[in-house]
């Protein structure tokens, strides 16, 4: 409501000016603006509305993938693939129950796919039924893939959602992470990262962070169990024309954040970043 709010306040105050400098023109404000937000909050009412019933219809088809994995409960391996229409809308089921995650533990993973947006939901496999741990929706956009692997070298498989942005001038691959919890049912809540190379045997998440190429820092961080420590960010020395003296800085921050501190200069670029995925985007070297 309050979009129609600020649609009403813009038409009110441009009728108000196309009206007021003409006495002969007998303008009603309240008629002509009222009007136009009525016809504003219905077409947004109707948007809502069809969003809704999509939603329910999605959920539907949701709670048939179920009752269809149901059937097949006492497997500990299943897979099935159909296809749905939401009005119309072709929508792809996908059914998996497997030991995606661990040896000892199965999950069921159904994805809803429509033209959209893909639904992803996640099943720890309990007694009698399954339990949801985890509920994503990605734009298709900007949705790449999923992966199940160790991210943070906790000898547990992960689950990984890859995007690329629909926007923006340069390099940006980004992976959100989530991590299956000692209990080898739920997951972590979410970690994002941009342009970022795993190196799990280290435990180490090195990337390279967004804006020109050649122009760009790269990072490290460590995982820490369910959280991630910040150890140094790589930039080039420049002086005060803004050009490249050819040294390498390490700090606490990007460069140009006040609270960065200087932990080392280099002659040039350690050698674990030179293997890293966006390494070139770094150097400019493209």
């Amino acid at each position: 409501m309050k979009t129609c709010q600020y649609l009403f306040a813009i038409i009110a105050f441009t009728t108000l000016l196309s009206c007021g400098t003409n006495k002969k023109d007998k303008c009603n404000l309240t008629t002509v603006a009222g009007k136009r937000e009525k016809k504003v909050f219905k077409k947004r009412t109707q948007m809502e509305e069809q969003e809704h019933a999509d939603s329910l219809q999605l959920d539907k088809i949701l709670q048939h993938a179920l009752k269809t994995a149901h059937k097949h409960f006492r497997k500990t391996k299943f897979a099935e693939e159909y296809g749905e229409f939401v009005d119309g809308i072709p929508v792809r089921v996908e059914i998996n129950m497997d030991y995606h995650f661990s040896e000892d533990q199965p999950h069921l993973i159904i994805r809803r796919t429509e033209p959209n947006a893909v639904h992803i939901d996640i099943y720890s496999k309990g007694p009698r039924k399954f339990e949801k741990v985890k509920s994503l929706v990605e734009w298709s956009v900007t949705y790449v893939n999923d992966t199940i692997r160790d991210i943070n070298g906790d000898g547990l498989k992960d689950f990984v959602v890859n995007t690329y942005g629909s926007s923006g001038c340069c390099l940006k691959a980004f992976s959100n992470v989530y991590l299956l919890k000692q209990d080898k049912k739920a997951f972590s809540e979410e970690f994002g990262f941009i342009n970022p190379t795993f190196s799990p045997q280290e435990k180490m998440i090195r990337g390279v962070c967004y804006g020109h190429p050649g122009d760009t820092e790269m990072y490290k961080y460590r995982w820490n169990a369910y959280q991630v420590d910040t150890l140094e960010y790589v930039s080039y020395e420049t002086n005060a024309e803004g050009i490249k003296t050819g040294k390498i800085i390490l700090s606490t921050k990007r460069p140009f954040n006040n609270n960065s501190k200087t932990l080392k200069i280099l002659n040039a670029v350690p050698a674990e970043y030179k293997k890293i995925e966006g390494y070139d985007w770094f150097t400019g070297d493209l």
